[in-house]
C-alpha cells in the first residue's frame, strides 16, 4: 500500500514537473519573437560621458552623468574576476546561464510570502537584466530573463559574458563598470586596487547605495568580510591573504574624473558646440572629441593670464582680507575654519590659508586646510603696505595689513617660497589662432574657470579701441592712400546739427605734430588723424571693409566718426580672426576648436577638421578697392583647391602688417626717426612680430592684437562691470601687452622667423626724402598737404552732416626727432 502511494506521488511530481516543462515552453515560444537578440552584445556600445581630449591627448573635460571606463577581458586582473564570481555567482563557469537551486529556492519565497523578494539570479542573468530587462520584480520578467540567459550562454563565452558584467554593472556615486568604480572610489585603475579594495567593490552590486565605502564605511566594512570569506572558501586567496585585507583601513572618498590639463573654457566651448549640432546624445554614447590645443600652450597661456591680471592687482593696493571672526568662526575650532579654507579652493595658481600668528620680523605663519603649515616672509608681503594699509613710521607694518585670523591667499613661487596674494577684481581674455588655417592655439576665457565659467573669449563684446584702426587704414589704401599720404595732426571740432553738439577728438597724449604720414600716425595711435582719414574716405566706405574681416557693423547709431576710435563693440575672437587676415595675406579664415569626433568603442570617426586655409604664395584674387573685383580665374582656383576666400590684397595686407611692426620697432620718418605704442615687445627680439595696442575712454578696456605670418593673438583686460575703469595709467601698453609677450615669447621661442611676405608689385619709393613702401602706381593722396608751400585750409561734411573744420597746415619740415610716451 505505501509503495503504491508512493510511486503515485512520484509520478505526480513528474507531471508537475512535465506540466511546468511544457507551460515554458509554451511560453517560450509565445515570448520567442519579443526577446531580444543577444548576439548585439558581441559588439556592445556602452554609455559612456563624452571626453574631451587636447591636441596632445590630454583629457580636459569629461561631461555626463554616469562614469564609465570599458575594459577589455585580459585588462581585467584576475584578483578581481575572482571576488565578483566568488560572491555573486561560485558556480558560473559550470552553469547554463541559471541555477536550479537558486531559482527554487526564489519560487519557495514567492509561494511563502507571495512575493519576488529572492534574488536567483546568475551573472549571466544580471547581464540580460542591465542590458535587456528593467529592475521590476515579477514572473514574466523573471521569465524573460531566464530565455535570454540560457540563449546569451549559447551565443556567447564565458570571457564575454564576465566583461560585460563588469563593465556595465552600476556602483552608485554615477560610476558604472569596474573601472570607473576603482577611479571613483579610490582614485585607482583595476591593476591599482587592494585586495581590500577589491572585496568592497565586489561587495556593491547587491546593494550599491548602502555597501558603498563613501556613505557607509561600515557596511562596506562587513560587506568586504564576507566577500573575503567567499574567496577564501572557494581557495582564490590564503589564509594570511584573508587576515591582512580583512585589516585594511578604508580610505575612500568620491574622486572627480581626473581632469589632466587646465583648459576649462576650451572644453566648455566645445561641449555646446556638439550639443547644439548632436543633441543630448553625446553625454551617453561615447563620443570622443579631439581640440586644436595643445596642453602646454594652453597652460602657457593660463600663467599669461594669472601673471598679467595678478600684476595689475598688485598695482592697485591690497583689499582688506576676510577674518574668520566675522564668520563667527573660533580660531581653536579646526574643523570649522578648515572647512571654510576648502570652500575657497577655486583657482589654478593661488591657494587660500589661515594666518596663525605675527612674528617680529614681519612675517606670518600660515597654515592650510590639510593641516600644513608655512609662513610668509616680510619681502613677499610687503607690496601690499600702501598708506592705505599703515602709516610709513609703523614699527611693525605687517600688523597694519594682517592680524591672525585672516583667510588669505598665497602662491607658491618657483623658489619654494609663498607670496601673498588676492583674487583679482579684474578679468582678462586671451585666444589665439593659426593665422593660416585658424585652428585655435589656445583660449582663456578669464582668470578662473572655477570662479567663472563665462568665456569672455567668445561672448563679451567691448569696445575695441585703436584695435580697430588697423582696419581704418587698410580701408584708407583701398581709396588710394598710401603709407606716406600725410594727414593733419591738429585739433578740430565737429559739429553735429542734428545733435546740437560739438565733439573734439583728442589724441591720447594730448601731442599733435602738425602733418604726419599714414605710417607714424597709426604707429604712435594718433586719434584725430584716424578721424580726419575715415571722414575722407565715408564712414560707409569703412563699415563695407570691415564687413569683409567679418566685423560687421549694421547697427546705425555705430556707423558714426567715433567708429575711427573703435566705438564698436566685439568679442577677442572676432577680433583676432579679424587680424589673421593682415598676418596671413589677405585671407578670412574661419577659427575653429574641434579637430576630430570618435564615436563608439571602435572609435567611428564622424567628423574631421578640413578647413580652407590661407595662400599667401597665390596670386591675388581681388582687387584693392573698398568694393573689390573679383579675378574669376584665380578665385576659382582657391575655391577648387579648398583655400580660404581672399578679402584683401596681399599688397594691402602687407603694408598695414608692415606698419604694425613699426608700433613695436618704431622707424624713421620724415622727422626722424619715431617709436611707436608697443616698444615693450621689442624685448623679445622678433622681427617678425607687428600689432596694436588698444584703450578704450577711461581706461575701461586695454587690449593688445599681434602676430606674425603663422600666429595671431589678442588679449583684452578689464571689468565685467563696464561702469569700472582700469584705473589712472593703465592702458593697452601697460596692461594688455605684457600678458600677450609672455604668452608668445613661449609659442614662437626656437620658431623661424615668419614676416609676412612682401609681394612683388609693392615698391619702396622715396617720399619727402625718406623711404617708404606703396603699391607702384598708385596715384598718393595727401590730405591735409599739398606739393605747394601754400597753406591749405579745409572744410569737410561727412554724410550725417558733422562739419569738420581745421585750422590751415603746411608741407611738413624737418624738425627734432619726435617721440610719445608708451602709452595709447
Amino acid at each position: 500500500m505505501i509503495f503504491i502511494w508512493l510511486r503515485r506521488i512520484i509520478w505526480f511530481f513528474l507531471f508537475i514537473i512535465s506540466l511546468c516543462m511544457a507551460a515554458g515552453c509554451f511560453y517560450y515560444y509565445h515570448v520567442k519573437s519579443t526577446l531580444p537578440d543577444v548576439s548585439q552584445l558581441k559588439e556592445v556600445s556602452y554609455e559612456t560621458p563624452l571626453q574631451i581630449y587636447s591636441a596632445d591627448n590630454l583629457l580636459i573635460g569629461e561631461f555626463g552623468t554616469d562614469r564609465r571606463i570599458p575594459l577589455e577581458f585580459e585588462q581585467i586582473p584576475q584578483q578581481v574576476k575572482d571576488a565578483f564570481i566568488a560572491i555573486e555567482d561560485r558556480n558560473f563557469y559550470n552553469h547554463i546561464g541559471i541555477d536550479p537551486k537558486g531559482i527554487l529556492r526564489a519560487v519557495k519565497v514567492l509561494f511563502e510570502k507571495r512575493t519576488m523578494s529572492q534574488g536567483a539570479s546568475t551573472i549571466t542573468q544580471q547581464v540580460a537584466r542591465n542590458f535587456f530587462l528593467s529592475p521590476e520584480k515579477n514572473i514574466t520578467r523573471k521569465l524573460k530573463e531566464i530565455f535570454i540567459s540560457i540563449h546569451m550562454e549559447q551565443e556567447l563565452t564565458k570571457d564575454e559574458i564576465l566583461t560585460l558584467y563588469l563593465n556595465k554593472i552600476p556602483f552608485s556615486h554615477h560610476a558604472n563598470g569596474i573601472a570607473a568604480a576603482a577611479y571613483i572610489y579610490f582614485g585607482k585603475t583595476v591593476d591599482e586596487l587592494t585586495l581590500g579594495e577589491t572585496a568592497i567593490l565586489a561587495g556593491m552590486p547587491k546593494a550599491p547605495s548602502s555597501n558603498n565605502p563613501i556613505s557607509h564605511p561600515d557596511k562596506a566594512r562587513e560587506r568586504r568580510h564576507t566577500v573575503l570569506e567567499s574567496m577564501l572558501i572557494t581557495g582564490k586567496i590564503t589564509k594570511e591573504q584573508f587576515e591582512e585585507a580583512d585589516k585594511e583601513p578604508i580610505n575612500s572618498y568620491y574622486h572627480a574624473p581626473k581632469i589632466e590639463a587646465n583648459a576649462g573654457y576650451v572644453a566648455e566651448s566645445i561641449r555646446q558646440t556638439l550639443e547644439a549640432t548632436y543633441g543630448d546624445a553625446i553625454y551617453s554614447e561615447g563620443f570622443k572629441v579631439y581640440a586644436t590645443v595643445d596642453s602646454r600652450v594652453q597652460e602657457k597661456a593660463n600663467q599669461a593670464i594669472y601673471n598679467g591680471l595678478t600684476d595689475y592687482d598688485m598695482r592697485h593696493g591690497y583689499r582688506k582680507p576676510e577674518n574668520i571672526e566675522e564668520l563667527n568662526i573660533d580660531i581653536k575650532d579646526t574643523d570649522a575654519w578648515k572647512a571654510e579654507l576648502k570652500k575657497r579652493q577655486l583657482y589654478d595658481y593661488i591657494t587660500p590659508a589661515l594666518v596663525l600668528t605675527l612674528q617680529a620680523d614681519n612675517s606670518a605663519n600660515i597654515v592650510f586646510a590639510d593641516d600644513t603649515k608655512s609662513s610668509i616672509t616680510w619681502n613677499n608681503i610687503k607690496w601690499a603696505s600702501n598708506y592705505d594699509n599703515h602709516k610709513k613710521n609703523t614699527h611693525h607694518p605687517i600688523e597694519k595689513i594682517l592680524k591672525p585670523g585672516d583667510i588669505v591667499y598665497v602662491h607658491k613661487k618657483e623658489n619654494g617660497e609663498y607670496g601673498l596674494r588676492q583674487v583679482p577684481q579684474v578679468q582678462g581674455a586671451l585666444v589665439s589662432v593659426n593665422a593660416q588655417t585658424g585652428a585655435i592655439l589656445s583660449m582663456v576665457g578669464g582668470y578662473s574657470y572655477k570662479k567663472s565659467s563665462f568665456n569672455r573669449v567668445e561672448l563679451s563684446k567691448r569696445q575695441a579701441g585703436s584695435n580697430i584702426k588697423p582696419f581704418l587704414y587698410s580701408a584708407a589704401l583701398a581709396k588710394g592712400f598710401t603709407l606716406g599720404t600725410y594727414v593733419a595732426d591738429e585739433k578740430f571740432s565737429i559739429w553735429n546739427k542734428w545733435s546740437n553738439q560739438t565733439w573734439s577728438p583728442k589724441n591720447s597724449p594730448n601731442v599733435y605734430e602738425g602733418p604726419i604720414p599714414l605710417r607714424v600716425a597709426l604707429a604712435k595711435s594718433k586719434n584725430v588723424v584716424s578721424v580726419r582719414i575715415l571722414n575722407q574716405i565715408g564712414v560707409s566706405n569703412f563699415v563695407k571693409h570691415l564687413k569683409k574681416f567679418g566685423i560687421d557693423v549694421n547697427q546705425k547709431y555705430y556707423q558714426n566718426l567715433s567708429l575711427a576710435l573703435g566705438a564698436y563693440e566685439i568679442t577677442p575672437l572676432e577680433l583676432v580672426t579679424a587680424y589673421s587676415t593682415f598676418a596671413n595675406g589677405g585671407y578670412k579664415i574661419e577659427p575653429y576648436l574641434i579637430d576630430k569626433i570618435v564615436v563608439g568603442s571602435n572609435e567611428q570617426v564622424i567628423y574631421e577638421a578640413n578647413p580652407a586655409i590661407a595662400c599667401p604664395d597665390c596670386e591675388d584674387a581681388v582687387t584693392n578697392t573698398i568694393v573689390p573685383e573679383v579675378i574669376e580665374e584665380q578665385a576659382k582656383y582657391l575655391e577648387d583647391n579648398n583655400y580660404a576666400e581672399q578679402v584683401i590684397t596681399h599688397g594691402n595686407a602687407f603694408l598695414i602688417s608692415d606698419t604694425l611692426k613699426s608700433v613695436i620697432h618704431g622707424g624713421y620718418g620724415p622727422n626722424g626717426p619715431f617709436n611707436g605704442t608697443g616698444t615693450r615687445a621689442r624685448a623679445m627680439n622678433r622681427p617678425d612680430i607687428a600689432g596694436k595696442t588698444g584703450t578704450t575712454n577711461d581706461s575701461r578696456d586695454a587690449w593688445f592684437s599681434g602676430f606674425n605670418a603663422n600666429i595671431a593673438t589678442t588679449v583684452w583686460v578689464g571689468n565685467d562691470n563696464f561702469s569700472k575703469t582700469l584705473g589712472r595709467g593703465e592702458s593697452g601698453a601697460k596692461t594688455a601687452l605684457p600678458i600677450w609677450i609672455e604668452f608668445m615669447s613661449y609659442l614662437l621661442k626656437d620658431q623661424p622667423v615668419a614676416s609676412v611676405e612682401k609681394p612683388d608689385y609693392v615698391v619702396k619709393n622715396s617720399i619727402y626724402g625718406y623711404p617708404e613702401y606703396m603699391i607702384s602706381n598708385t596715384n598718393d593722396i595727401n590730405f591735409g598737404s599739398t606739393s605747394s608751400d601754400e597753406p591749405q585750409t579745409y572744410i569737410q561734411q561727412d554724410q550725417y552732416g558733422s562739419d569738420i573744420q581745421s585750422v590751415p597746415v603746411t608741407q611738413p619740415q624737418n624738425t627734432q626727432p619726435s617721440s610719445i610716451e608708451d602709452l595709447f
